[in-house]
């Protein structure tokens, strides 16, 4: 027997099809990838700018594509699942606090000016970029791919996010380390696990963007120049964060399932 379509996802207000979701999220991923190198012939302190500008119109015309950047028509109750969601959200706080971003927003607004800018619009490009490549475009896509599976908001973002991870790769083509290279796909699939998570339970966007901005609001950002550590505590703090984040989905997706269906 066919199994129920998930009639409370967001994504069923398109028809588009599956195919026509892929090539879209192809496209999205090349011209955002090729973004970066589009603006190099232009100078210094408009290059950033016009690099986010760029960005900006590549997620709007992704909503527009999609007709929504939400994951549900209306957000659920989120019943008992309410006191897993503080868990997480005092978890990512202290994911913020030991990864010590307060010190790296302090360096940047301590450079130059126009290094500080060029370091503000390439983090907030990235923030925009890559939560609608990762957390609208390819969500949607897998959505629409397991939208009959009774765990279909955990199969996305799970897919999505392992996605998001391995992305990170590209770096490597930018002279990054490769042991540095590899973690970022695994602290990145985690980030992106927390970040689907954050996008379900407040069903909008603007969050996910904000604090993927202030992760990578750094004062290297704009060059990359990203350096490995030492692989032990990373494996242990992100490994929390896929355990937990992992369980807030299941439990939010078990939740709508009993109230939807």
């Amino acid at each position: 027997m066919k199994e129920k379509k998930n009639n409370y996802l967001a994504i069923n207000k398109t028809s588009v099809s599956i195919k026509w979701l892929t090539i879209a999220s192809l496209v999205y991923l090349l011209i955002y990838t090729e973004a970066g190198d589009i603006v190099t012939a232009f100078s210094e302190l408009w290059a950033p700018i016009l690099y986010l500008v760029i960005v900006c119109f590549l997620a709007l015309g992704a909503k527009i594509f999609y007709k929504t950047d939400r994951v549900f028509i209306k957000l659920p109750k989120e019943g008992k699942v309410k006191i897993l969601t503080i868990i997480f959200c005092i978890m990512l706080m202290a994911l913020y606090f030991l990864m010590n971003l307060i010190a790296s927003w302090a360096q940047v607004f301590n450079l130059m000016p126009e290094m500080m800018w060029s370091s503000i619009c390439v983090a907030l490009a990235a923030g925009i970029g890559e939560e609608f490549l990762c957390r609208v475009t390819l969500f949607n896509l897998f959505t629409k791919i397991f939208e009959n599976k009774q765990y279909v908001l955990l199969w996305s973002s799970i897919f999505s996010s392992v996605l998001f991870g391995l992305f990170h790769l590209i770096n490597l083509g930018h002279g990054a380390q490769l042991d540095a290279t590899f973690q970022q796909v695994y602290y990145a699939t985690a980030i992106g696990l927390a970040f689907s998570y954050l996008h379900i339970f407040t069903n909008r966007i603007w969050p996910c963007i904000l604090m993927h901005f202030l992760l990578d609001l750094q004062p290297n950002i704009a060059n990359m120049n990203a350096e490995a550590s030492s692989w032990g505590p990373i494996l242990i703090i992100f490994g929390i964060v896929i355990i937990v984040s992992i369980i807030c989905i299941y439990a939010f997706n078990k939740r709508v399932n009993k109230v939807e269906n």
